[in-house]
């Protein structure tokens, strides 16, 4: 009766940290959510529940919870969303196995060495994160820190610690208010540290101090952005299961040079393209390689576009981003893609002998090698542009070795339309805001059917383009204007210059945690 009971309180309070937790992230608009996501699980946690009943409420409310959150990916494969969910579910069931042994031993301890524990327990969450960008392929997808992706006050810290330190503090924060609310219901004599003015929350707060101070003292000064250039942006929002279509692939060239044309129309320096865009190679189809030539040339500008290139010799596809220019013609060097999606450009061993691929383009695809930058000649001067393609935004060591190789403004080129109308695009968009705040560079991204815009160097998302319902979903263009704050035009961040010097300081917190379990036991 009481593992019964035990398990139906796991389940209640898995249930209200999983919806809180999704309810902080993308599309959803209530990132404040993410300051208590936790806070019912840890609180449950720390009544030391069963093992085994912790590891069945950890297990299944964080496969539930990362299903919820990747539920716009079953448009592809439903099978592939429940499996990845799945898998998700193992990396969050580590810490809830984490804070189990954690928690209840630091519980009673003096502030110092509980502090220490709540630290511990935050660099956990940020070293699971951080492996989920290596393991299984990597999939650092809705790190807890994108929860903020529009409250840049919070966002700053990302310039030298990069996303992982806005994560870590949510999760302190978290840690901290689950302990001031377990004093509260448990301790019957009120002391002045042990009622709602507990040090713990203290710490919490202060840190929260912290970023806002940090935040003023970064602000840019009045007038201090430079316009750099105004891209057209076309949205030609064909649906991917006609992109591939043999027989529309006339209509769907047509109407992206009819989109194309558009936005030609309008005063801007260069034209964006979303990925893939042309339903036939740029570079391995001689004819569409003259087509697009001649377009930019009636254009008189640059073209900057997502597409493939194809080696007849090897029979290999490369996914990128080329640039076109006016009387020029297509530039010698091409941006491949490094990050290949395992399952849709390619199958992964040992899977690829007996799995096809779930997304069905035109053959097995090879990955980049190469930080390429693309030089975009506007206004007299040279900008160097770092492409990346579909989802390669959301891995940070991408973002950063572009702009240690000098980029000055970054550029994604992605699909959405893939996953509906829900929140994929939303929330794929969310991580280029992470990506501008960590290396203090705009990101301008251009989607097939959204999300189209751009991000200064503060996370501040600056132009969204959206018809006129409001949706960021449609098929036509529009212009942005991309700028950067002067004093960043040559200079690297912190986060930038020196990596993820912070995942080793959390992986030492997670290490003095554990070091110091069998010492709180004994207290």
């Amino acid at each position: 009766m009481r593992r019964k009971k035990e398990l139906l309180w796991g389940l209640f309070a898995s249930f209200l940290s999983s919806f809180l937790w999704v309810l902080s992230l993308p599309p959803f608009e209530f990132p404040e959510a993410a300051y208590i996501a936790f806070v019912p699980l840890l609180l449950w946690l720390k009544t030391a529940p069963a093992w085994r009943t912790c590891l069945v409420v950890g297990f299944f409310s964080g496969s539930a919870a990362w299903f919820a959150i990747l539920v716009w990916l079953r448009h592809v494969t439903l099978g592939g969303t429940v499996v990845l969910g799945l898998i998700l579910g193992v990396f969050f069931l580590g810490w809830v196995v984490f804070a189990r042994a954690l928690l209840p031993c630091f519980g009673g301890r003096p502030f110092p060495l509980r502090l220490l524990g709540w630290l511990a327990l935050a660099g956990g969450w940020v070293v699971l994160e951080w492996l989920r960008e290596w393991i299984f392929h990597g999939f650092p997808w809705a790190p807890l820190a994108l929860s903020q992706w529009e409250r840049p006050v919070v966002l700053q810290i990302a310039a030298w610690s990069g996303a992982s330190g806005v994560s870590f503090l949510l999760m302190l924060f978290n840690a901290c208010l689950a302990h001031t609310l377990w004093l509260r219901a448990t301790v019957k004599e009120r002391k002045f540290w042990s009622g709602w003015f507990s040090p713990d929350l203290y710490a919490g707060m202060l840190l929260l101090v912290f970023c806002i101070v940090l935040f003023f003292k970064t602000l840019p000064a009045p007038g201090s952005f430079e316009t750099l250039f105004r891209a057209g942006v076309v949205q030609p929002y064909i649906l991917p299961e006609l992109k591939w279509d043999e027989g529309r692939e006339r209509e769907n060239m047509a109407i992206l040079e009819r989109q194309t044309e558009f936005v030609g129309s309008m005063e801007n320096d260069l034209i964006l393209w979303p990925e893939s865009a042309t339903p036939w190679p740029v570079l391995g189809n001689a004819a569409m390689r003259t087509r697009l030539e001649m377009l930019a040339d009636r254009m008189e500008r640059p073209l900057l576009m997502g597409n493939l290139a194809f080696n007849a010799e090897g029979r290999t596809w490369e996914n990128g981003v080329f640039l076109i220019e006016p009387e020029k013609g297509l530039y010698r060097d091409y941006y491949a893609k490094r990050e290949l999606v395992p399952f849709g450009e390619y199958v992964p061993a040992p899977f690829d002998w007996v799995v096809e691929k779930f997304v069905p383009t035109m053959g097995a695809f090879v990955p980049g090698r190469a930080a390429t930058l693309l030089p975009l000649e506007v206004h007299d001067r040279v900008i160097r542009c770092a492409p990346l393609v579909c989802y390669e935004d959301i891995f940070p060591a991408l973002a950063r070795s572009s702009v240690l190789a000098g980029a000055e403004v970054l550029f994604v080129a992605t699909n959405n339309a893939w996953y509906g109308e829900e929140g994929g695009a939303s929330q794929h968009a969310a991580h280029s805001v992470l990506r501008a705040v960590e290396n203090r560079r705009p990101v301008m991204r251009c989607g097939n059917g959204g999300w189209s815009g751009w991000i200064d160097a503060y996370g501040t998302v600056r132009e969204v383009l959206r018809d006129d319902r409001g949706s960021i979903y449609f098929r036509g263009g529009g212009n942005i204007t991309v700028m950067q704050e002067r004093r960043w035009l040559r200079r690297q961040s912190f986060y930038t210059r020196h990596g993820n010097w912070f995942i080793g300081v959390s992986g030492g917190l997670v290490a003095a945690g554990l070091l110091l379990i069998p010492f709180g036991r004994r207290q």
